[in-house]
C-alpha cells in the first residue's frame, strides 16, 4: 500500500514542480527574463518525462472482443499510468487488434490470436520516451518479441501466453528464440500457466500440476531470469488469479527480469482484481536515464561498525537465501540477482535512518 501511494505523490509532486516551471515562463516572457533562462524552462517536459519512471504492466485480459469490455481495459490501463501494456488471451485478429489503438495508445504490436483462442498485445503509450521494434510474432498468439531502445539504450521485452497442459515444444521454442538474443537484457511479462514453486505460489494442493517447479523455473535457468516480484516480497504469500470453479488461488502471472536490469526496478506490485480474472501486474523501471549511473552506486563505508546494520543485513541474506534456493536456480542468476536485492535492502536501511 505504501508504495502504490508513493508512486502516486511523486507524479504529483513532479506535476507540479512542472507547473511552476509553466509559471516562470509566462512570467519570464512578460518581465524580461533573458532568453536562455527561457529556452531553459521550456525544456521542463523533456525534464518531467525522464524524471518519472515508466510503469510496464502485464494482464490476462480473459478475451476483449465486446467493444464495452475493450473500452473498460483501456480506460483501467489509462487510470493506472501504464507506459507499456502486455495484453494476454486477447481472442482478437490483426483487424480487431487495431481498434485498441486509440486514446492514450501510440503503438500497438501483436501476436494475433489463432481460431480466437490466445492473442497478445503490446500497447505502447504515446508519452513512452523511445521506440519499440518487433523482432517475432508467434502464429498461435502465445508470444510476442520486442526491442526497446528507449534514450539510447536496448532491451527485449517478451510477452507470453502459455499453455495450461503440458507442451515442451511450446517451451522449447520459446528458449530457443530468446538464446538467439542475449546482447541485452529482457524483461518477460505474461501469463505462464504454471507456477515457480506451488508450496508459496498456490493457495491448494488441489491445483498442483506436475508442470509446476519444472517448466517455468527451466526457462528462467536457460535465460538466466529472475522473478523479480518474489525478490521484493520474499516472504509474501499473494495470488494473481482466482479459479471461481475451485474457489483457489494461483499466482500464474508474472514480470521476470534479467539480473542486470532488475537494477533498475523501482517496485514490483499486483494490482486489483477488476474486469478480468486475472490481477494486472505492476513494474516500475526507472527513468532509463538513470540504468548506467545506478551501475556505479557504492556501499557506504560508515555502515561497516554498525552493528545493528549487520544484523539487519544477515536477516535480510537468510531470507534471500530462503526463498531462493532450488535446483533449478543456476549461481550466476543466484549471484547477480542477490545483490541487486541486498543493495535494495541496504538503501531502504540508510534512508529510514
Amino acid at each position: 500500500g505504501g508504495s502504490m501511494l508513493l508512486h502516486g505523490f511523486v507524479p504529483f509532486c513532479l506535476l507540479c514542480v512542472a507547473s511552476l516551471l509553466e509559471i516562470l515562463v509566462f512570467l519570464g516572457s512578460g518581465l524580461g527574463v533573458p532568453g536562455n533562462f527561457h529556452s531553459l524552462v521550456c525544456f521542463y517536459p523533456f525534464f518531467f518525462m525522464i524524471l518519472v519512471s515508466q510503469r510496464f504492466i502485464s494482464w490476462n485480459v480473459g478475451g476483449i472482443s465486446s467493444p464495452i469490455k475493450r473500452s473498460k481495459i483501456l480506460q483501467a490501463l489509462k487510470r493506472h499510468r501504464a507506459s507499456v501494456a502486455c495484453l494476454q488471451e486477447t481472442h482478437l485478429n490483426a483487424t480487431e487488434h487495431q481498434k485498441l489503438k486509440r486514446a492514450w495508445v501510440g503503438q500497438i504490436f501483436t501476436a494475433d490470436a489463432c481460431h480466437k483462442k490466445g492473442g497478445i498485445a503490446f500497447l505502447v503509450a504515446k508519452s513512452f520516451p523511445g521506440t519499440l521494434d518487433l523482432l517475432h510474432a508467434d502464429r498461435g498468439g502465445r508470444y510476442l518479441l520486442l526491442k526497446g531502445h528507449p534514450q539510447g539504450l536496448n532491451f527485449y521485452l517478451l510477452g507470453v501466453y502459455g499453455p495450461n497442459v503440458p507442451d515442451s515444444y511450446f517451451w522449447g521454442s520459446l528458449t530457443t528464440l530468446c538464446s538467439s538474443y542475449r546482447d541485452h537484457p529482457f524483461l518477460v511479462m505474461g501469463d505462464f500457466n504454471t507456477v515457480v514453486d506451488a508450496s508459496v505460489d498456490r493457495s491448494s494442493a488441489l491445483l498442483v500440476s506436475s508442470r509446476d517447479g519444472r517448466d517455468l523455473p527451466a526457462f528462467l535457468d536457460a535465460i538466466e531470469l529472475v522473478d523479480a516480484w518474489r525478490l521484493l516480497h520474499p516472504t509474501e504469500r499473494d495470488y494473481t488469479h482466482t479459479s471461481r470453479v475451485h474457489g483457489t488461488h494461483s499466482r500464474i502471472d508474472y514480470v521476470l527480469t534479467s539480473p542486470s536490469l532488475f537494477s533498475a526496478v523501482d517496485a514490483v506490485e499486483h494490482g486489483p482484481l477488476e474486469i478480468s480474472d486475472h490481477s494486472m501486474v505492476f513494474l516500475d523501471l526507472s527513468s532509463p536515464h538513470s540504468w548506467t549511473a545506478r551501475r556505479s552506486w557504492r556501499f557506504p563505508a560508515y555502515l561497516y561498525q554498525d552493528k545493528d546494520f549487520f544484523a539487519f543485513l544477515c536477516s535480510k541474506w537468510k531470507d534471500y537465501v530462503r526463498f531462493n534456493t532450488s535446483e533449478s536456480l543456476s549461481p550466476i542468476t543466484f549471484w547477480e540477482a542477490s545483490k541487486a536485492v541486498l543493495r535494495g535492502e541496504i538503501i531502504s536501511y540508510v534512508c529510514a535512518r
